[in-house]
């Protein structure tokens, strides 16, 4: 059996988690946002994070699983531009007039997240085109 693995950075897209363990940042801040809640930002919101629009990984996928390509670890997919959570919390702040709750760093929280590698782009053509300023304007 062949068997391929993909690292993805912080997914978000139509369907996503709102609420639970598997939850991400969009997604309990859209939910956050739904209940009138203020958003929770951990820690100094300094944080960086690579986010990645589900469209993209999904295209992705279908590449990795359609090609004869091998990775000695892992294809790795992220839009390559990372945001503060700061930033991310402005943007929430511009569409929504959300206000903010900062709670205590949590343990094992990554200082930063960026894709390391363009080996997606360079060997497979994949291209993210999702942006996240644009998604979280269109909600």
């Amino acid at each position: 059996m062949d068997i391929e693995i993909v690292r993805f950075c912080n997914v978000y897209g139509p369907n996503e988690i709102i609420d639970g363990d598997w939850a991400a940042v969009i997604g309990i801040w859209r939910r956050q946002v739904r209940d009138g809640e203020k958003i929770t930002i951990v820690g100094d919101g300094l944080q960086k994070r690579d986010f990645t629009h589900i469209d993209d990984i999904v295209k992705g996928l279908i590449l990795v699983s359609m090609s004869d390509e091998k990775h000695d670890d892992a294809w790795e997919m992220g839009s390559g531009t990372n945001y503060t959570i700061n930033e991310v919390y402005q943007m929430f702040k511009n569409r929504f007039g959300a206000q903010s709750n900062h709670i205590e760093n949590q343990f094992g929280n990554y200082k930063e997240t960026l894709r390391e590698n363009n080996d997606m782009i360079d060997r497979l053509g994949w291209k993210p085109s999702g942006k996240l300023e644009d998604y979280i304007a269109s909600l």
